[in-house]
């Protein structure tokens, strides 16, 4: 029978110990980001035309609920306006156009009064008060942020925008709620 000498193996077990645990708290390996990214919110700010910070995006995974979006905004008219994830993460001034559509990876109609609505990136309006602010947080049950829990990803190989437009969405006409010009945009990714 072969006897272990715990006090010369414990400096080596010691060592390995420490090598194990440093591993696996590590988060430069490429097979590590879901479980950090799960657990940490992306937070991006929402830019007007001329550069000028409208207010923050904040996304976090809820698992296979979706994904938690927060915006707040200041600066911008009273009323309601539309907000919607479109398909590439480009916020290229004047117009944002660079951001392409509504995000629609299940080609549904846009719009949540449409039986075969709404597109993923379609959300609610948010309301900004007379003073020019305004908060707002939905769950959006469509998206996950990096494609987990059998959701479209936000940030997939162009990454996506979120937009704010001028005006309200009604909901319904195609393809994009009437909401008028866009006058916000934060980039997702891309």
């Amino acid at each position: 029978m072969t006897r272990l000498h715990l006090p010369k193996l414990a400096p080596t077990l010691t060592l390995l110990c420490a090598a194990a645990t440093m591993a696996a708290c590590s988060q430069s390996g490429p097979d590590l980001p879901d479980a950090a990214k799960a657990n940490s919110p992306l937070t991006q700010t929402i830019l007007s035309a001329d550069g000028k910070a409208l207010g923050s995006l904040v996304l976090e995974d809820l698992g296979k609920a979706g994904t938690k979006v927060t915006v707040a905004v200041a600066g911008i008219s009273p009323g309601d306006h539309a907000m919607h994830f479109h398909e590439v993460g480009k916020c290229d001034a004047p117009d944002f156009k660079s951001s392409g559509g509504h995000y629609n990876p299940t080609m549904a109609d846009h719009g949540h009064k449409m039986p075969e609505g709404p597109h993923a990136g379609d959300m609610m309006n948010v309301n900004v008060s007379a003073d020019g602010t305004g908060t707002f947080v939905v769950t959006n049950e469509k998206v996950s942020i990096y494609g987990e829990h059998g959701l479209p990803a936000l940030m997939d190989a162009d990454g996506t925008a979120l937009i704010l437009h001028a005006g309200a969405d009604d909901y319904q006409s195609q393809p994009s709620g009437a909401a008028g010009a866009r006058i916000g945009c934060a980039v997702i990714g891309g």
